[in-house]
């Protein structure tokens, strides 16, 4: 087998693997496929335990009012935040973390990752992170698609 017949064979085994691979968080968006996949997620958790989730904020029209509800029932949440409105609202992200709310990141824009290259997603994830961390004075605990910490 030539060189280039081998190279040939291998790309068309290893890069459906990689597409596969890329596109597998997708699975969290189908119910049947979650349920069965990622049963926590599916809310298949401990019966004692709700866990909120506020997504694409902070909001400076809604974030506060979360807030303070929140805080009135002594309830912490999960909130996924964009670097790009991280960045309008760093006020907002400050008062989130310092409420000992869990900060997370879906990325900068939160596009759909299936319609980027793997470098792309990385890179627009780690800028969002990175930006919570500066601005926040900790990294996020949780990340779309990337293991922090």
């Amino acid at each position: 087998m030539t060189p280039a017949r081998a190279a040939l064979l291998a790309s068309a085994t290893v890069l459906p693997g990689l597409a596969a691979l890329h596109a597998a968080p997708v699975v969290s968006t189908f119910g049947p496929l979650r349920n069965t996949a990622l049963p926590r997620l599916a809310g298949q958790g401990r019966p004692d335990h709700v866990a909120l989730t506020f997504d694409d904020g902070p909001d400076h029209l809604s974030t506060s009012r979360f807030l303070r509800l929140l805080e009135a029932r002594g309830i912490h949440a999960t909130f996924f935040l964009l670097g790009s409105m991280l960045l309008r609202s760093r006020g907002l992200a400050k008062e989130v973390a310092a409420a000992g709310h869990e900060l997370a990141v879906h990325g900068w824009h939160h596009r759909p990752l299936l319609l980027r290259g793997p470098r792309a997603t990385r890179d627009d994830i780690a800028r969002a992170r990175d930006a919570a961390a500066d601005v926040t004075g900790r990294p996020p605990a949780r990340s779309s698609g990337l293991r922090t910490g």
